[in-house]
């Protein structure tokens, strides 16, 4: 019963401040030059080689735009670099372009976007990092981002490479012309299907390419099962999945490579946007878990035990009963509730993920706090402590950090929410 009343309180609460003036301020101070992203995408090019492809997506909203007769304006400066793992460059591309936009509005997009790649060839005997910078040429901010791409294939050993998803888009993207890679997270447009990239180095005896849908079903779905014979050493085949082989949110693949006995597998995961879903779920199982704060104890258990197809009509049937507007595709209550799961994740992480801490919790149920307070340690006493309140809800909570180390929690418990 008290989980059912914070439940009917938070919605309360939330409707009142559902667009409110604090989204805009718990952002202000974030540096928004590093939110650009940074990804890589592999595929082998020879028996001794393989092509790094890195992008680099730089969304409008993180530069400065200017005012100009013809609109608005941005400057910027990008590149993206590889190096092995003694911090010797194998190279470095860089771009200088502007983005000029009529309205306002698209100024502060994170959808709209700018993007560059650039393919490195490199040895498969070897660890990389890859490396991507940009800067905003008005404000001078730079941002930085790296990654290790940990390879080190053996020579004349069997290796098989993370596969790529490909999405239609005109130009040239690295792969096949008219072909772009994407990690599969929260795809809105797939058409008639995707294609699926699979490369990785053999010797010279036949070997089998097999994939397989799993998604959490009681059987899988042979998807390719394909026998090869090969002699050059490396192989790098494309495959065509139907849409309608991926009725699920998440779409879970296994693929599997053998040869001579000797097995190699990848796990991957498509996920698909779907209208009546909040943009920021690309998993339906950990969506449900997130649900904790405002499902009763039974109901949350139960829903947690189902299968991937019997959860989604589970979830749409969970958030439908609380949409403020029932007559429209659009739940604003679910939006707003996985917004604040994002930003808790981005923004309270420690032990454990952002959404599960304390100050996660509190967050999601009560939204930005109107006043937060921060005392400094004393010589003799090294905890910290944090004083969230809200005003137009009349509520306050101090959370402690006893040790120093970020971990931020509750003085006194909210009663009636408990870990479940």
């Amino acid at each position: 019963m008290k989980t059912f009343m914070i439940s009917i309180a938070f919605i309360c609460v939330f409707q009142d401040i559902l667009f409110s003036q604090f989204r805009d301020k718990e952002r202000k101070n974030q540096s928004k030059i590093n939110k650009f992203s940074l990804s890589s995408f592999s595929y082998a090019c020879n028996v001794d080689s393989l092509t790094i492809v890195t992008f680099l997506e730089i969304p409008f909203s993180v530069l400065q735009f200017v005012k100009k007769s013809n609109g608005y304006v941005a400057y910027y400066q990008a590149s993206a670099g590889v190096k092995n793992a003694d911090g010797f460059q194998i190279g470095n591309s860089v771009w200088r372009d502007s983005i000029i936009v009529e309205e306002y509005f698209d100024t502060k997009s994170w959808i709209l976007n700018r993007k560059h790649f650039s393919p490195f060839k490199v040895s498969k005997l070897n660890e990389y990092e890859i490396i991507g910078e940009l800067q905003d040429l008005d404000t001078r901010k730079k941002g930085t981002k790296k990654k290790i791409l940990p390879f080190n294939f053996r020579k004349k050993k069997l290796g098989l490479l993370s596969p790529n998803f490909l999405l239609d888009l005109k130009g040239e993207w690295g792969f096949k012309n008219g072909k772009i890679p994407t990690h599969g997270v929260i795809v809105k447009e797939i058409g008639v299907g995707v294609d699926l990239n699979i490369s990785g180095f053999v010797d010279e005896s036949p070997f089998v390419i097999e994939v397989l849908l799993t998604n959490n079903t009681v059987t899988d779905s042979v998807i390719v099962q394909e026998k090869y014979q090969n002699t050059q050493g490396f192989f790098n085949e494309y495959y065509f999945i139907p849409s309608n082989n991926m009725n699920s949110l998440k779409n879970d693949f296994s693929i599997t490579l053998t040869q001579n006995l000797e097995t190699k597998q990848k796990n991957i995961s498509f996920s698909k946007f779907k209208s009546g879903i909040s943009r920021y779920i690309s998993n339906i199982d950990l969506a449900i878990k997130q649900m904790k704060y405002i499902l009763d104890h039974n109901k949350y258990n139960s829903s947690n035990k189902k299968f991937r197809k019997d959860k989604e009509n589970l979830f749409y049937s969970l958030w439908k009963d609380m949409d403020p507007t029932p007559d429209t595709d659009y739940n604003e209550l679910m939006d707003e509730y996985y917004r604040r799961v994002s930003y808790a994740n981005e923004n309270f992480d420690g032990w454990k993920d952002g959404w599960e801490t304390d100050r996660g919790m509190v967050y999601i149920l009560f939204g930005p706090p109107d006043q937060v307070e921060r005392t400094n340690p004393s010589m003799s006493n090294s905890t910290l402590y944090q004083i969230w309140t809200y005003s137009r809800i009349n509520k306050q909570f101090i959370f402690k950090d006893q040790n120093g180390f970020g971990d931020f929690r509750l003085d006194s418990p909210i009663n009636g929410l408990g870990i479940r």
